[in-house]
Protein backbone atom coordinates (compact mmCIF):
# COMPACT_ATOMS: atom_id res chain seq x y z
CA UNK A 1 0.00 0.00 0.00
CA UNK A 2 1.52 3.89 -0.69
CA UNK A 3 0.60 6.68 1.18
CA UNK A 4 1.12 9.81 -0.27
CA UNK A 5 0.70 13.49 0.94
CA UNK A 6 -1.66 16.02 -0.89
CA UNK A 7 -3.66 19.02 0.26
CA UNK A 8 -3.52 18.94 4.33
CA UNK A 9 -4.44 14.90 3.25
CA UNK A 10 -3.31 11.57 3.17
CA UNK A 11 -3.64 8.90 -0.15
CA UNK A 12 -3.70 5.49 0.80
CA UNK A 13 -3.93 3.48 -2.56
CA UNK A 14 -2.00 0.93 -4.48
CA UNK A 15 -1.71 2.94 -7.55
CA UNK A 16 1.30 4.87 -7.54
CA UNK A 17 1.58 8.72 -8.29
CA UNK A 18 4.97 9.83 -9.28
CA UNK A 19 4.54 13.45 -8.42
CA UNK A 20 3.38 13.34 -4.98
CA UNK A 21 5.40 13.12 -1.87
CA UNK A 22 5.46 10.18 -0.21
CA UNK A 23 4.06 9.97 3.65
CA UNK A 24 5.57 8.11 6.91
CA UNK A 25 3.53 5.36 8.22
CA UNK A 26 2.74 7.19 11.29
CA UNK A 27 1.40 10.17 9.26
CA UNK A 28 -2.15 11.15 9.18
CA UNK A 29 -5.58 10.17 10.95
CA UNK A 30 -8.79 8.81 10.34
CA UNK A 31 -10.34 12.17 9.98
CA UNK A 32 -7.71 13.13 6.42
CA UNK A 33 -6.64 9.80 5.12
CA UNK A 34 -8.85 9.21 2.21
CA UNK A 35 -8.57 6.39 -0.29
CA UNK A 36 -8.46 5.42 -4.02
CA UNK A 37 -9.22 2.38 -5.03
CA UNK A 38 -9.48 0.73 -8.41
CA UNK A 39 -12.43 -1.66 -9.17
CA UNK A 40 -15.27 -2.28 -10.84
CA UNK A 41 -17.74 0.72 -11.02
CA UNK A 42 -19.25 1.21 -14.15
CA UNK A 43 -22.18 0.20 -14.33
CA UNK A 44 -22.82 2.00 -11.27
CA UNK A 45 -21.43 5.57 -12.30
CA UNK A 46 -23.76 5.16 -15.49
CA UNK A 47 -26.46 4.57 -13.20
CA UNK A 48 -26.02 7.10 -11.38
CA UNK A 49 -25.81 9.84 -14.04
CA UNK A 50 -28.89 8.25 -15.49
CA UNK A 51 -30.55 9.22 -12.41
CA UNK A 52 -29.64 12.53 -12.50
CA UNK A 53 -30.85 13.25 -16.31
CA UNK A 54 -27.41 13.56 -16.89
CA UNK A 55 -26.26 11.75 -20.04
CA UNK A 56 -24.74 14.58 -21.69
CA UNK A 57 -22.80 15.92 -19.14
CA UNK A 58 -21.15 12.68 -17.88
CA UNK A 59 -21.23 13.59 -14.65
CA UNK A 60 -23.25 14.52 -11.47
CA UNK A 61 -21.89 16.20 -8.81
CA UNK A 62 -23.19 16.51 -4.69
CA UNK A 63 -21.80 17.54 -1.71
CA UNK A 64 -21.82 13.52 -0.82
CA UNK A 65 -21.51 11.16 -3.50
CA UNK A 66 -20.46 12.07 -6.88
CA UNK A 67 -19.98 10.72 -10.08
CA UNK A 68 -18.42 11.05 -13.71
CA UNK A 69 -16.72 9.09 -16.78
CA UNK A 70 -14.78 10.63 -19.57
CA UNK A 71 -12.55 8.86 -22.57
CA UNK A 72 -10.54 7.23 -19.51
CA UNK A 73 -12.87 5.53 -17.49
CA UNK A 74 -15.60 6.05 -14.69
CA UNK A 75 -15.02 7.17 -11.45
CA UNK A 76 -17.17 7.46 -8.16
CA UNK A 77 -16.49 10.01 -5.42
CA UNK A 78 -18.37 9.30 -2.10
CA UNK A 79 -18.78 11.42 1.42
CA UNK A 80 -15.28 13.41 0.75
CA UNK A 81 -13.42 9.78 1.87
CA UNK A 82 -12.88 7.53 -1.19
CA UNK A 83 -12.11 7.82 -4.76
CA UNK A 84 -12.69 4.70 -6.82
CA UNK A 85 -12.26 4.37 -10.66
CA UNK A 86 -12.56 1.92 -13.42
CA UNK A 87 -10.63 2.34 -16.48
CA UNK A 88 -11.54 1.87 -20.07
CA UNK A 89 -10.06 -0.51 -22.79
CA UNK A 90 -6.32 1.26 -23.21
CA UNK A 91 -6.53 3.00 -20.45
CA UNK A 92 -4.47 2.06 -17.10
CA UNK A 93 -4.19 3.74 -13.57
CA UNK A 94 -1.02 5.82 -14.60
CA UNK A 95 -2.58 7.36 -17.94
CA UNK A 96 -5.66 8.18 -16.17
CA UNK A 97 -4.00 10.00 -12.90
CA UNK A 98 -4.53 13.19 -14.13
CA UNK A 99 -8.29 13.06 -13.92
CA UNK A 100 -7.81 11.16 -10.35
CA UNK A 101 -5.74 14.23 -8.95
CA UNK A 102 -7.48 16.86 -11.01
CA UNK A 103 -11.41 16.50 -10.83
CA UNK A 104 -11.79 13.94 -8.63
CA UNK A 105 -9.65 15.06 -6.24
CA UNK A 106 -11.62 18.59 -6.51
CA UNK A 107 -14.98 17.08 -6.36
CA UNK A 108 -13.80 14.91 -3.22
CA UNK A 109 -12.41 18.38 -1.48
CA UNK A 110 -15.47 19.79 -2.18
CA UNK A 111 -17.41 17.31 -0.51
CA UNK A 112 -15.02 18.07 2.22
CA UNK A 113 -15.90 21.81 2.45
CA UNK A 114 -12.79 23.02 0.56
CA UNK A 115 -12.45 24.79 -2.82
CA UNK A 116 -9.96 23.70 -5.24
CA UNK A 117 -9.10 26.85 -7.08
CA UNK A 118 -7.04 26.63 -10.42
CA UNK A 119 -4.05 28.87 -10.36
CA UNK A 120 -0.40 28.66 -8.43
CA UNK A 121 -0.03 29.09 -5.28
CA UNK A 122 3.60 31.13 -4.16
CA UNK A 123 4.22 31.46 -0.58
CA UNK A 124 6.77 33.86 1.67
CA UNK A 125 7.49 34.39 4.72
CA UNK A 126 3.94 36.07 6.02
CA UNK A 127 1.68 33.79 4.11
CA UNK A 128 0.63 32.39 0.32
CA UNK A 129 -0.89 34.23 -2.24
CA UNK A 130 -2.71 32.71 -5.71
CA UNK A 131 -1.88 33.40 -9.03
CA UNK A 132 -4.77 33.06 -11.65
CA UNK A 133 -5.93 33.76 -14.82
CA UNK A 134 -6.78 33.44 -18.54
CA UNK A 135 -4.97 30.89 -20.26
CA UNK A 136 -2.05 32.51 -22.11
CA UNK A 137 -2.20 35.39 -19.54
CA UNK A 138 1.25 34.02 -17.95
CA UNK A 139 0.32 32.11 -15.07
CA UNK A 140 3.16 30.15 -15.15
CA UNK A 141 5.81 32.72 -16.18
CA UNK A 142 4.68 34.91 -13.13
CA UNK A 143 5.18 31.62 -11.10
CA UNK A 144 8.94 31.24 -12.07
CA UNK A 145 10.06 34.93 -11.83
CA UNK A 146 8.49 34.81 -7.93
CA UNK A 147 10.75 31.77 -7.24
CA UNK A 148 13.47 33.17 -8.40
CA UNK A 149 12.82 35.87 -6.23
CA UNK A 150 13.43 33.95 -2.61
CA UNK A 151 9.51 33.14 -2.42
CA UNK A 152 8.72 29.13 -2.40
CA UNK A 153 6.04 27.16 -4.14
CA UNK A 154 2.84 25.16 -2.92
CA UNK A 155 0.80 24.50 -5.70
CA UNK A 156 1.22 24.39 -9.75
CA UNK A 157 -2.22 23.77 -11.11
CA UNK A 158 -4.57 23.76 -8.66
CA UNK A 159 -4.63 24.88 -4.83
CA UNK A 160 -6.79 24.15 -1.80
CA UNK A 161 -8.33 26.79 0.15
CA UNK A 162 -9.80 25.71 3.35
CA UNK A 163 -11.58 28.01 6.20
CA UNK A 164 -10.05 27.22 9.62
CA UNK A 165 -10.48 29.07 12.96
CA UNK A 166 -7.22 27.19 14.00
CA UNK A 167 -4.08 27.64 12.13
CA UNK A 168 -2.71 25.20 9.49
CA UNK A 169 -5.46 22.64 11.44
CA UNK A 170 -7.51 20.64 8.52
CA UNK A 171 -10.65 20.95 10.00
CA UNK A 172 -14.09 19.83 7.57
CA UNK A 173 -16.28 19.81 10.85
CA UNK A 174 -18.03 22.62 9.55
CA UNK A 175 -18.36 23.70 13.00
CA UNK A 176 -15.92 27.35 13.14
CA UNK A 177 -15.70 30.50 14.99
CA UNK A 178 -16.71 32.87 12.23
CA UNK A 179 -15.31 35.69 13.61
CA UNK A 180 -11.37 33.79 13.82
CA UNK A 181 -12.46 32.43 10.88
CA UNK A 182 -9.01 32.32 8.28
CA UNK A 183 -8.62 30.89 4.48
CA UNK A 184 -5.36 28.87 4.48
CA UNK A 185 -3.61 27.11 1.27
CA UNK A 186 -2.47 23.69 1.76
CA UNK A 187 -0.06 22.28 -0.50
CA UNK A 188 0.26 20.07 -3.90
CA UNK A 189 3.27 18.28 -4.81
CA UNK A 190 6.68 19.94 -5.50
CA UNK A 191 6.45 20.05 -9.42
CA UNK A 192 5.68 23.12 -11.54
CA UNK A 193 4.20 22.39 -14.96
CA UNK A 194 5.79 24.12 -18.18
CA UNK A 195 5.08 24.24 -21.74
CA UNK A 196 8.36 23.32 -23.57
CA UNK A 197 9.13 26.72 -24.70
CA UNK A 198 9.88 27.44 -21.50
CA UNK A 199 11.34 24.16 -20.39
CA UNK A 200 13.87 25.26 -23.48
CA UNK A 201 14.39 28.55 -22.75
CA UNK A 202 15.84 28.00 -18.92
CA UNK A 203 18.24 25.29 -20.00
CA UNK A 204 15.99 22.61 -17.73
CA UNK A 205 18.18 19.30 -17.56
CA UNK A 206 15.78 17.23 -19.61
CA UNK A 207 16.35 13.91 -17.69
CA UNK A 208 15.06 15.36 -14.58
CA UNK A 209 11.58 15.85 -16.07
CA UNK A 210 8.87 13.88 -16.44
CA UNK A 211 6.83 14.27 -19.77
CA UNK A 212 2.69 14.28 -18.86
CA UNK A 213 0.91 16.00 -21.59
CA UNK A 214 1.26 15.31 -25.73
CA UNK A 215 -1.62 16.76 -26.27
CA UNK A 216 -0.41 20.39 -24.75
CA UNK A 217 3.00 19.48 -24.97
CA UNK A 218 3.79 19.96 -21.24
CA UNK A 219 6.63 18.90 -18.36
CA UNK A 220 6.48 18.40 -14.91
CA UNK A 221 9.75 20.52 -13.45
CA UNK A 222 10.86 19.55 -10.03
CA UNK A 223 10.62 22.28 -7.78
CA UNK A 224 11.60 20.60 -4.55
CA UNK A 225 13.71 22.74 -3.05
CA UNK A 226 11.08 25.42 -3.29
CA UNK A 227 8.48 23.57 -2.27
CA UNK A 228 6.23 24.85 0.86
CA UNK A 229 4.90 21.88 2.60
CA UNK A 230 3.08 22.93 5.45
CA UNK A 231 -0.19 25.18 5.08
CA UNK A 232 -0.10 28.83 4.70
CA UNK A 233 -2.53 31.86 5.69
CA UNK A 234 -4.05 33.19 2.23
CA UNK A 235 -2.90 36.66 1.74
CA UNK A 236 -4.47 37.50 -1.79
CA UNK A 237 -5.24 36.34 -5.14
CA UNK A 238 -3.98 37.95 -8.80
CA UNK A 239 -6.00 37.65 -11.73
CA UNK A 240 -3.91 38.07 -14.42
CA UNK A 241 -5.95 38.78 -17.47
CA UNK A 242 -4.28 39.99 -21.42
CA UNK A 243 -5.85 43.64 -22.58
CA UNK A 244 -6.09 46.35 -25.19
CA UNK A 245 -3.52 48.22 -22.59
CA UNK A 246 -0.16 49.71 -23.39
CA UNK A 247 1.05 49.24 -20.02
CA UNK A 248 0.22 46.72 -17.59
CA UNK A 249 -2.39 47.90 -15.31
CA UNK A 250 -3.70 46.99 -11.96
CA UNK A 251 -7.00 47.45 -10.16
CA UNK A 252 -8.34 46.48 -6.60
CA UNK A 253 -11.59 44.48 -6.91
CA UNK A 254 -14.36 44.53 -4.63
CA UNK A 255 -17.74 43.56 -3.79
CA UNK A 256 -19.43 41.04 -6.69
CA UNK A 257 -16.27 41.53 -8.85
CA UNK A 258 -14.07 39.86 -5.83
CA UNK A 259 -16.35 37.42 -5.62
CA UNK A 260 -16.78 36.57 -9.16
CA UNK A 261 -13.61 36.27 -9.57
CA UNK A 262 -13.09 33.39 -7.00
CA UNK A 263 -15.81 31.55 -8.47
CA UNK A 264 -14.69 31.70 -12.31
CA UNK A 265 -11.24 30.30 -11.06
CA UNK A 266 -12.74 27.45 -8.87
CA UNK A 267 -11.56 24.55 -10.79
CA UNK A 268 -15.10 22.70 -10.93
CA UNK A 269 -16.27 25.45 -12.83
CA UNK A 270 -15.92 24.30 -15.32
CA UNK A 271 -18.51 21.38 -14.71
CA UNK A 272 -21.92 23.81 -14.38
CA UNK A 273 -24.54 22.17 -12.38
CA UNK A 274 -27.23 22.71 -9.72
CA UNK A 275 -24.34 21.89 -7.22
CA UNK A 276 -23.04 25.33 -8.06
CA UNK A 277 -26.11 26.77 -6.93
CA UNK A 278 -26.51 25.31 -3.30
CA UNK A 279 -26.63 27.44 -0.41
CA UNK A 280 -23.69 25.90 1.21
CA UNK A 281 -21.38 26.31 -1.48
CA UNK A 282 -22.34 29.84 -1.99
CA UNK A 283 -21.84 30.62 1.46
CA UNK A 284 -18.10 29.15 1.60
CA UNK A 285 -17.42 30.83 -1.68
CA UNK A 286 -18.69 34.25 -0.04
CA UNK A 287 -16.53 33.46 3.03
CA UNK A 288 -13.75 32.89 1.25
CA UNK A 289 -13.74 35.93 -0.86
CA UNK A 290 -14.40 38.02 2.40
CA UNK A 291 -11.34 36.82 3.50
CA UNK A 292 -9.29 36.83 0.24
CA UNK A 293 -8.29 40.49 -1.62
CA UNK A 294 -8.42 40.38 -5.46
CA UNK A 295 -5.80 42.35 -7.28
CA UNK A 296 -6.65 42.34 -11.07
CA UNK A 297 -3.30 42.70 -13.32
CA UNK A 298 -4.10 43.48 -16.73
CA UNK A 299 -0.96 43.47 -19.42
CA UNK A 300 -0.26 44.05 -23.08
CA UNK A 301 -0.51 41.53 -25.63
CA UNK A 302 2.75 42.35 -27.00
CA UNK A 303 6.18 43.12 -25.16
CA UNK A 304 7.70 41.34 -22.29
CA UNK A 305 6.16 42.64 -18.80
CA UNK A 306 7.03 39.76 -16.55
CA UNK A 307 9.12 42.00 -14.52
CA UNK A 308 6.93 44.80 -14.50
CA UNK A 309 4.08 42.33 -12.73
CA UNK A 310 6.71 40.87 -10.70
CA UNK A 311 7.81 44.06 -9.14
CA UNK A 312 3.68 45.05 -8.72
CA UNK A 313 2.90 41.59 -6.71
CA UNK A 314 6.00 41.70 -4.82
CA UNK A 315 4.81 45.09 -3.68
CA UNK A 316 1.20 43.93 -2.96
CA UNK A 317 2.92 41.37 -0.83
CA UNK A 318 5.18 43.39 1.26
CA UNK A 319 1.92 46.02 1.94
CA UNK A 320 3.20 48.93 -0.86
CA UNK A 321 0.21 50.90 -2.46
CA UNK A 322 0.33 49.84 -6.10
Amino acid sequence: MNRYRIYGLIIETENTFIQLEKAGADEGDAGNTIFIRQEKCADEVVSAVQKADAMKLKYVISSETSSFFNKGGYYMIRNGKDIIFETKEGYTPSTVSAWLLGYCMAILLYERRTIAIHCSAVAGKDGAFLISGEMGAGKSSLTRKMLERGFGIMADDVAAVRLSDKEGVSDQSGVHDSAAECAYVYPAFPYQKLCRNEVESRNFDMDELIYIDETKDKFLVPVKDKFVSKPQKLQFMIYLLVGETEDVAVQKLSGLNQLMAIRRNVFLHRLTGDWENSREYGELCLKIASKCPVYMIVRPATGNSQDKIADIVENIYRGIEV
